[in-house]
């Protein structure tokens, strides 16, 4: 339950009480975003969030975020067209640290001149990562064409040229006129008392002053708009396709019908676009349906991703699709998938306090309700199958449709084809309801969300050995009605050969492709029905199964895992459609230079040890693969352990873990041993790319996953982590070369590495790699300050604590811990390991880790090192 009220300068405060792990989300929701700008302004609202980050009345530059990270706290901020979001998820000893931080960046921002000529050069790299990603110039793309004058055109990030000029008294006058709190709501969701939060509340915000709120009135879209169909070539190798059409606002009673119509027929695996476009045929890399649903009318879009040559089959099979929904009724087993999953979102939304307080926000932001949910749902639980067929013919309409493609051909290419598909399009516009009658029920039985603990139930983690090697581990917790159950063995593409890379991803592309008695349309029909999720992932050292859903289902879905774990299908039919998904992959990595930078280092750091190779291989030895390639790496795994976390007793799952996997004979779990090839010699390695941004991953060799100095390099990489690390404060804040820059750390079973990513404009990066090094030198030869090393500690021990709240967290941390012959309650020990890291430990690893040769790895228009190469680097470039 929440309370709801108002401080007497008008700020509303939602409180909502949640005592399953000691932590709170504090967030404060402005009622203001990118639409609520003038000509001229368009970006401010975003500029504004990066800028209350730089320095308070009572916070300077860094501090904000160092005194957050000091207490274990994350914080953040997003802006969107209808507001903005500010939050802080922090453990309960230190919610005072949260709130503070909170009332002083929505209520006494600087505005520093100077901070805000530094923070212009970040935006504007956001803005240069933008312009690189195909998927947000898709988005711009389909913005811009439904919405010619209302502000929902205008990307929130805004435009360069209104960043590079906007003064501090345009911003101040901003942020005063809507910054105001009748238009902001803080919500606190967490391990607290009301009556003590309430008190705290009063001291941190009741000081807010009420300023003159700068009225907004948003353009509108003309009345009668046309159908479009707008074609543009651009730079990048994927083509993206979006049909959309005009949707009523949020509040409108037809959005339950419409999302319901999107879930069905475009939202998971066994979804229509889904199975007819991608699993059946592969025309697609991607296919999917969503409302976009605002405080002003949004729109509903069916979208796609595919290679250009195969445009014209992919929009006659949609258009098929398209025609089959508007006349004959939804399926009564889709209507209850649908609602199901609709209805799960509340139960997920209990794992942690940030799912809780966005929850809330959301509703209490959109609608002025918190309990607005309850409305939706009831909305949702009284459609028909009619009600949604009869959603589709309303809104599904050629009339006002617009068609927005982004590709790599010719637009005289793929022009004509689209303008014959809309005329086609259109021809269904008289079409006929079937009066076909469907023999399946309207609506399947309810589903009982009921959950408590059993009585006497133990909580702790229990570890059982099965007789035939197999080990479970169980963890259970009744706080949620969620639960996670994961496996692995030792494996992945350590056990490839030089002739088969690649096999491990497309075992994890295909194992969940049909198992046991039920093939792979009915698997995923069944996972989506009981909003779940069953995936497969392989990595370098190992590959297992995934398994999450909610208390009601977990029988069915632990039944389904067990038949995926032992008799996986491995159809020839799913192995060679994931086989070209994997041949496109490799195509579209030119439009992610930064993935490009990473293979890159990975191949020049570990030479022709496994981690060095392309986890999708190459051309050539993806030819080579299949059905018998994956059933050949299944069998090799070595060992199995399963972990369950969540709502379910241990006995009853031991036991289905006996019955199911009993004459299983899983082997020792012992791995074959590679040594590593590390470069004597720093290298560098430079792939051109005709982008706006260059990527940058400096690196040296690492450590072993068993290392006992692990923790150590963990504490280091914090000093350097988060927003009051190292790196952000002196390569973003200060030097306002990037908008993202980290440190990257891999431990291996036989070794890793450690480093940090920039990405930056390509005139920058000669100063980005110099000051990354001068970073590290300063780790070699300068002892971290207590105060330092504490913010690092605490940094790391509350992402930890945080990251725990979810069950899945939990599993993975105890799975992965005993695969690698570690403690499998170490997890629980990480605050202690944390702690007793010392600044001298520190020094000296660091002297270790930063003498050994390092590799530098560059993909962007230029590499600053082509001309003059120093200190004997090697130099390898190639094209992209």
């Amino acid at each position: 339950m929440f309370k709801k009220y108002q401080l007497k300068n008008g700020l509303s405060v939602l409180l909502v009480e949640s005592h399953k792990s000691p932590v709170l989300s504090i967030q404060m929701w402005v009622k203001t975003g990118s639409a609520d700008e003038k000509k001229g302004e368009e970006g401010i609202s975003h500029f504004i969030e990066h800028l209350v980050f730089k320095g308070t009345r009572k916070f300077k530059v860094g501090q904000i975020a160092s005194a957050v990270e000091a207490a274990g706290g994350e914080l953040n901020a997003y802006t969107s067209f209808d507001q903005t979001v500010f939050y802080v998820t922090i453990s309960k000893e230190f919610q005072n640290v949260g709130l503070d931080v909170i009332s002083e960046m929505m209520g006494f921002p600087e505005f520093d001149e100077g901070e805000i000529n530094n923070e212009r050069e970040v935006v504007i790299e956001e803005i240069k990562r933008s312009n690189d990603s195909p998927h947000r110039q898709a988005s711009r793309l389909l913005f811009e064409t439904m919405y010619k004058k209302h502000p929902y055109g205008i990307p929130v990030i805004g435009y360069d040229k209104n960043i590079k000029t906007v003064s501090r008294k345009t911003i101040l006058n901003y942020f005063h006129s809507r910054y105001n709190p009748k238009t902001m709501t803080l919500i606190v969701a967490g391990d607290f008392k009301s009556g003590d939060m309430k008190k705290k509340i009063e001291t941190y915000f009741a000081g807010y002053k009420q300023n003159k709120l700068r009225a907004v009135k948003r353009a509108s879209e003309v009345a009668g708009k046309k159908s479009a169909v707008i074609v543009k070539t651009a730079p990048f190798e994927e083509t993206i396709v979006h049909l959309a059409f005009p949707v009523p606002r949020a509040a409108h009673k037809d959005i339950a019908a419409l999302e319901v119509f999107a879930l069905v027929f475009g939202q998971g695996e066994s979804s229509r676009l889904n199975q007819r476009l991608r699993m059946n045929s592969h025309l697609v890399n991607f296919a999917g349906s969503s409302v976009f649903v605002a405080r002003d009318p949004g729109f509903m879009a069916l979208s796609l991703s595919l290679n250009a040559k195969d445009f014209a089959a992919t929009m006659s099979a949609m258009l098929d699709e398209i025609q089959k929904i508007l006349t004959e009724p939804v399926g009564g087993e889709e209507l209850q998938k649908a609602l199901t999953n609709i209805a799960s979102e509340q139960y997920y939304s209990l794992e942690t306090v940030d799912g809780l307080a966005r929850k809330y926000g959301h509703y209490q932001d959109l609608f002025g309700e918190p309990k607005y949910f309850e409305r939706f749902m009831k909305q949702v639980q009284s459609l028909t199958v009619q009600d949604v067929r009869a959603v589709a013919r309303k809104y599904l309409n050629p009339k006002v449709a617009s068609l927005v493609i982004m590709t790599p051909a010719k637009e005289k290419t793929i022009t004509p084809l689209a303008k014959k598909w809309m005329i086609d399009f259109r021809a269904l516009a008289g079409i006929k309801v079937s009066d076909a009658k469907t023999t399946r029920p309207t609506r399947g039985p309810r589903v009982s969300w009921s959950f408590k603990k059993p009585a006497g139930l133990h909580d702790g983690v229990e570890k059982f050995a099965l007789a035939n090697g197999i080990t479970l581990i169980t963890r259970p917790s009744f706080d949620t009605p969620s639960v996670s159950l994961r496996c692995a063995s030792l494996g992945g593409s350590r056990l490839e050969t030089k002739t088969n890379q690649g096999t491990t991803e497309l075992l994890s592309r295909v194992w969940t492709s049909g198992a046991g008695p039920l093939s792979e349309m009915e698997m995923n029909a069944r996972i989506d029905a009981m909003a779940a999720s069953l995936s497969a992932f392989g990595g370098r050292n190992s590959e297992g199964l995934s398994m999450s859903c909610l208390k009601p289902f977990a029988t069915d879905m632990m039944a389904m895992f067990f038949h995926t774990l032992t008799e996986p299908h491995f159809a020839d039919t799913a192995v060679q459609r994931e086989i070209k998904s994997m041949q496109e992959h490799i195509k579209l990595r030119k439009d992610n230079p930064a993935q490009l930078c990473i293979l890159a280092f990975m191949k020049a750091m570990f030479g022709d040890h496994p981690y060095g190779h392309d986890p999708y291989g190459d051309e050539a030895t993806i030819a080579n693969l299949s059905a018998q390639s994956v059933r050949d790496i299944y069998q090799k795994k070595s060992g199995l352990t399963l972990v369950a976390a969540g709502a379910f007793e241990p006995k009853v799952l031991k036991q289905m873990v006996e019955d199911a996997l009993g004459n299983l004979r899983p082997g020792e779990g012992k791995s074959q041993v590679f040594p590593i090839p590390f470069p004597k010699k720093a290298v560098a390695i430079f792939q051109q790319s005709a982008k706006q941004q260059s990527h940058i991953l400096v690196g040296y060799p690492g450590l072993q996953l068993k290392d006992p100095n692990r923790y150590t390099l963990q504490v280091t990489q914090a000093i350097l982590a988060g927003q009051g690390g190292r790196l952000f404060l002196e390569l973003r804040d200060k030097a306002s070369l990037a908008y993202s820059v980290s440190p990257m750390r891999m431990e291996g079973l036989e070794g890793g590495y450690f480093g940090a990513y920039i990405g930056c404009s390509p005139e920058k990066s000669a100063k980005a790699i110099e000051m990354m090094h001068t970073e590290f030198d300063k780790l070699k030869n300068v002892t971290v300050a207590a105060a330092e090393l504490s913010r690092a500690q605490r940094y790391l021990i509350g992402k930890h604590d945080i990251e725990l709240q979810k069950n899945s967290s939990i599993s993975s941390a105890i799975l992965f811990d005993h695969i690698y012959g570690i403690d499998y309650l170490e997890t629980y020990h990480f605050a202690e390991r944390i702690r007793a890291v010392t600044s001298d430990e520190i020094m000296k690893l660091a002297q270790q880790i930063f003498s050994q040769a390092a590799v530098t790895s560059l993909v962007g228009p230029q590499a600053p090192w082509i001309d003059a190469a120093a200190d004997g680097n090697a130099q390898i470039a190639m094209s992209v």
